[in-house]
């Protein structure tokens, strides 16, 4: 039974991360990392096939080899995050305590991300 819903939680993600791709706002990397987590516990047919893919498979191998995240995806992660929250505090959100919640809650993902090795660990395989 879990097994069965940790695919369908994998397959979900999987959509999602997908459709990132292709639309402005819907993060890819974190939700192909969700689907690789699923389906390493639900179909290693599956979460293999993940790590072959020539789209997520390089995103997914260098997480698992140290929890890399380029250089690029962090710009990008970090340039969009704030962009949206800037967007929500100005413009969106009333509250100034849910103001100050958004502002810290991006400040602690965007310092998680930053903290992130931007490259494989020396003599590691990809």
């Amino acid at each position: 039974m879990i097994r069965k819903l940790y695919l369908a939680l994998g397959l979900v993600s999987l959509s999602i991360g997908f459709a990132g791709m292709f639309l402005p706002l819907v993060p890819t990397t974190p939700l192909v990392l969700l689907a690789a987590y699923f389906f390493s516990r639900s179909s290693p047919r599956i979460h293999q096939w993940l790590r072959a893919h020539r789209r997520f498979g390089p995103i997914l191998r260098d997480w698992e080899n140290g929890q890399v995240i380029r250089p690029g995806a962090k710009a990008a992660s970090v340039v969009l995050m704030f962009g949206l929250v800037g967007y929500s505090v100005w413009f969106v959100v009333r509250s100034p305590y849910l103001q100050a919640l958004l502002i810290l809650i991006s400040l602690g993902v965007a310092l998680f991300v930053l903290s992130r090795p931007s490259a494989p660990p020396a003599g590691s395989s990809r």
